[in-house]
């Protein structure tokens, strides 16, 4: 089977507009790049980070009507046909392109990491009695667990979780680390400012059949009914990035129980001083482990 793939070059401003436009038409994926290979860092709190001159990429069947679809980008754009690309893109390629994005691995000789493809295959031949396999989705960077930040994340907790905890994993993404977490007998609550990654997480988590241990929430949501969690959390775990894990160190700190144990990751090398002081006289911290110029940090509540 081949896709039709609709690739336009966007401002931010305008990624939004043109995201409903393609969706409300028909489009069975919509993913963005950067046109010139910028790195996105420090968005503030509740942000979502993206690039300043973006790549949309929209993926079509090919039975999709597209005259409705071209009518639309023109409201939008008069002159869209100078900076749209439209290309067939054949099933083998598309396959290619996730598998270039797999993820197999092992942390804490604990947790196996597989992508959904396997689960079946793994029917076959179990997992050995001692190991926990997790599967998901062949994606992006932060989703997949091929980005350092979430290799050291999943590292610590399956070499530190334990049965009948309780977890909140803020900023949970694809919902991998919260999915790790109660694959390994946590009951996890799941924080994201994004409902899409909201979705996922939960659709994550039914996948890997423990959904009912993760109760997952919009950051809007969990503002409203977080006082419901103080005090109550064995761990906390934030994969974000340095500036909101620095303005949010008061209330992750409340979220602890007595001695309940803080993972911070998505934080560069000499951003982490910066960190530590944030929370410092609340949290001793550990010995920093690293992965290339990310580290994670981890602490107990004093």
């Amino acid at each position: 089977m081949s896709w039709l793939q609709f690739t336009i070059a966007l401002e931010t401003h305008e990624a939004e507009a043109f995201e409903a436009v393609l969706v409300s038409h028909g489009a069975v994926a919509v993913t963005y790049e950067s046109q010139a290979q910028e790195v996105v860092l420090e968005p503030a709190p509740g942000e979502i980070p993206m690039w300043q001159q973006i790549n949309l990429l929209a993926l079509f069947s090919l039975d999709t009507p597209i005259d409705g679809l071209n009518a639309a980008l023109r409201k939008l754009d008069p002159s869209i046909q100078r900076r749209l690309d439209v290309a067939f893109i054949a099933e083998e390629d598309w396959q290619q392109r996730l598998a270039n994005h797999t993820v197999r691995a092992e942390f804490g000789q604990r947790l196996r990491l597989l992508p959904k493809s396997e689960m079946h295959a793994a029917a076959a031949e179990p997992t050995p009695r001692d190991k926990i396999a997790m599967y998901l989705e062949p994606g992006l960077a932060f989703g997949s667990g091929s980005h350092p930040t979430t290799r050291l994340c999943l590292e610590w907790l399956a070499c530190n979780i334990l049965a009948n905890q309780r977890v909140l994993d803020f900023g949970c993404g694809s919902g991998i680390l919260a999915i790790a977490a109660a694959l390994l007998g946590a009951t996890v609550v799941a924080v994201d400012h994004d409902e899409q990654a909201v979705l996922a997480s939960r659709e994550n988590a039914d996948f890997n059949g423990i959904g009912q241990r993760i109760e997952t929430f919009s950051l809007a949501r969990w503002e409203l009914e977080q006082h419901d969690y103080d005090q109550h959390f064995d761990v906390v775990v934030a994969n974000i990035l340095a500036l909101p894990i620095i303005d949010l160190a008061p209330s992750f700190c409340r979220y602890l129980a007595p001695q309940g144990d803080l993972a911070l990751s998505g934080i560069l090398a000499h951003q982490a001083q910066r960190v530590t002081e944030a929370y410092a006289g609340a949290i001793t911290f550990a010995p920093t482990t690293t992965e290339a110029e990310w580290v994670c940090l981890t602490g107990r509540l004093k």
